[in-house]
């Protein structure tokens, strides 16, 4: 069983900091550049195109074809299989925007919770820094008094 680490640990800080940016490049290069928003973005795309042709290749089928018995293959696998390739890819589109948003929506609150903290701190500081002022003041007249 192993133990964590300690803070008195005899590995240096710069040592372990080394280590962790290692780790850390290594798992960022195992996650590839393409993130999952890219995915939807290019995915949507593709299937949006295919469905474009397939409305555009059921429609050639269909025009060039006088009986409505020929026509309905063309209007099934061209047409309805476009329409919801369009429509899968359109979602998938709109999957990407939605992550987009949700992703600078976090990035907003991360900021806004970070100011919030920072002015949270200036107004401690500036509290703690008026009781040390006031403790020093209180302490003056009790050690006038000890040597009296």
């Amino acid at each position: 069983m192993s133990t964590p680490a300690t803070p008195t640990d005899a590995t240096p800080i710069g040592a372990r900091e080394r280590r962790l940016v290692a780790v850390l490049s290594r798992a960022q290069r195992r996650s590839g550049p393409v993130s999952g928003e890219q995915w939807l973005f290019v995915a949507g795309g593709a299937l949006v195109l295919a469905g474009l042709v397939l409305v555009i290749i059921g429609w050639v089928g269909t025009s060039r074809t006088v009986l409505v018995a020929g026509q309905i293959p063309y209007v099934v696998s061209g047409g309805l299989l476009g329409l919801g390739l369009i429509f899968l890819g359109g979602f998938l589109y709109f999957g990407h925007w939605l992550a987009l948003l949700v992703r600078d929506s976090r990035a907003q609150r991360d900021e806004g919770e970070l100011a919030r903290m920072a002015m949270s701190l200036e107004r401690a500081n500036e509290t703690l820094e008026r009781i040390a002022e006031l403790l020093g003041e209180e302490s003056t007249p009790r050690r006038r008094q000890r040597r009296a």
